[in-house]
């Protein structure tokens, strides 16, 4: 993952624009343009317009558009601009265009080196920030939309693929290249998926879980050729927890199958369950969507496909024959894109301090803590033995609602010979469920050297036998460079912030004893 050129800031600050906050409970659209100039394909001025669930206007907050942290995106390319909440609820995420409007020709035809995509991340205070952005992917077209998990970026566009970043490093890394073309991305059940309308229009899974590296095969998830008059053409989508129940934006006419499919499966098969329509005399499909899984029925927020004056609606999925409502209209020279919940909207159940692993007496030992839980019935400890299919080995109950700090522990027996991965399957009372992290254990630990965690995240730790024993540990990449290395007696820890995800190999060596361990950055 390619480091970010020294000259340009990694956090660029736009700071509080007009001290506005996004508050708990509401929405929050992204606007093209301001009203007065007409919108046009060389780049607009930006705007998170913030409105209840009952449709009333709270606020705005206007993004730069002059200066060197300006973003825009065209006023014609109707893929642009689909907002995302992070997956731990901590911001609003957005791909754009960096560079004030408007721009000297059609923006999407732009290169990224003259014109960079940026990933816009906008907390519940106001403050908005460029945390990534590329000068090589996405060139010539136009970039649509991120998810993240809080710390990672995965982005895509009209071409190159899948992309990740984080704070501090370029969107260099394309973690696919299965399908170019792609519209939305999201995370269900600790798997991300994304839309595309080219090749086999519909949802494709992306590699495995969360994947942080290059080469991984996308592949078909939910079909939606075929469904409805012309080529199927699904924008946002929203997949519950337990990817049993997705609901796809299709931006076609409601006579030709657009609107809001919701798609159920049963094993693997994926099954149109019925279309929502846009609104009373609707006969638009729509493009953004957000859905709260945690009300019942799920509540649905979704933007139409209006050429011009289009809607913010909100459906109350009880039945096929519910009627949207329409909370707010574009005016004149501005049209909605993304939308999404605010943060801190639909709260996370259980918010993890730790879950850490280790081998002891050839029994692993699982040790996990919260610091909060809302409807937690408790954890099904999953194990595996290839990192990909899993199976229930436990359960250990939760506390239901809590805002204390609790700890929690499992014991598994089966010593296994092979390295082996768990996680932690949090279930609510009704029947929702979200993953842990994933842990890999290793039977072929050093008792002279104890190393954790692994996999980590930004510092890894080296102890030896006593405290007198002189230790010297190197990080290695997988080309055998030396990348990180610190002396210490009895203990070192390695600051790693700066290295990309991927694997490496530790090295540790007391004068006596040289020691080698595959370790994994995520």
């Amino acid at each position: 993952m390619k480091k970010v050129l020294a000259l340009i800031p990694f956090v660029l600050l736009f700071g509080k624009i007009n001290s506005q906050t996004l508050s708990s409970g509401n929405i929050v659209v992204l606007r093209v343009g301001d009203s007065v100039a007409t919108l046009a394909n060389t780049g607009n001025t930006l705007a998170l317009d913030q409105f209840t669930l009952t449709g009333t206007y709270v606020n705005s907050i206007i993004l730069p558009k002059t200066g060197a942290n300006a973003v825009c995106l065209s006023g014609s390319a109707t893929s642009e601009g689909m907002l995302n909440l992070a997956g731990d609820r901590s911001a609003i995420v957005f791909f754009a265009y960096r560079t004030a409007p408007p721009f000297t020709s059609s923006i999407s035809g732009s290169t990224s080196a003259a014109v960079n995509r940026a990933v816009v991340s906008v907390n519940n205070s106001g403050a908005a920030s460029i945390p990534t952005f590329t000068n090589i992917n996405f060139s010539g077209n136009n970039p649509r939309h991120v998810f993240s998990d809080g710390l990672n970026y995965w982005v895509g566009g009209g071409n190159s693929g899948i992309a990740i970043g984080r704070s501090g490093f370029n969107l260099d890394t394309l973690v696919t290249t299965s399908s170019t073309n792609t519209r939305f991305i999201s995370n269900g059940g600790g798997q991300l998926y994304f839309a595309t309308a080219s090749v086999t229009p519909g949802i494709w899974r992306l590699g495995s879980g969360a994947p942080k590296n290059s080469g991984n095969i996308a592949a078909p998830y939910i079909t939606t050729a075929g469904i409805g008059t012309g080529t199927a053409s699904p924008y946002s989508f929203s997949m519950r927890f337990d990817s049993t129940v997705c609901y796809i934006a299709d931006d076609r006419s409601i006579a030709n199958g657009g609107g809001i499919q919701k798609w159920t499966r049963t094993g693997s098969t994926w099954t149109l369950a019925y279309t929502l329509g846009t609104g009373a005399g609707s006969t638009v499909g729509a493009r953004g969507l957000a859905v709260n899984w945690t009300t019942t029925p799920p509540t649905i927020i979704a933007t139409t496909a209006e050429s011009t004056l289009n809607r913010i609606i909100r459906i109350n999925d009880t039945s096929a024959s519910v009627t949207a409502v329409t909370l707010a209209i574009a005016t004149s020279n501005t049209i909605f894109r993304g939308v999404a919940y605010t943060p801190g909207t639909t709260t996370l159940p259980v918010k993890f301090t730790h879950f850490k692993a280790a081998l002891q007496n050839n029994e692993t030992i699982l040790n996990w803590g919260t610091s909060s839980e809302i409807n937690n019935k408790g954890f099904e400890i999953e194990k595996s033995l290839d990192g990909e299919n899993f199976e229930s080995i436990g359960f250990v109950a939760g506390k239901g609602n809590s805002n204390k700090i609790n700890k929690y522990a499992f014991v598994d027996p089966n010593y296994s010979a092979a390295t082996q991965y768990y996680r932690l399957k949090q279930i609510d009372f009704d029947g929702n469920f979200e993953y842990s992290n994933q842990l890999t254990v290793s039977n072929q630990e050093d008792p002279i050297f104890n190393i954790s965690p692994n996999p980590f995240e930004n510092e890894i730790s080296i102890m030896g036998s006593n405290n007198e024993e002189k230790i010297n540990a190197e990080i290695i990449d997988i080309n055998g460079k030396v990348k990180i290395s610190a002396t210490g007696n009895g203990n070192v820890s390695l600051n790693a912030n700066e290295l990309a995800n991927g694997i490496y190999f530790i090295r540790v060596n007391n004068g006596e004893k040289v020691f080698v361990k595959r370790i994994i950055k995520n």
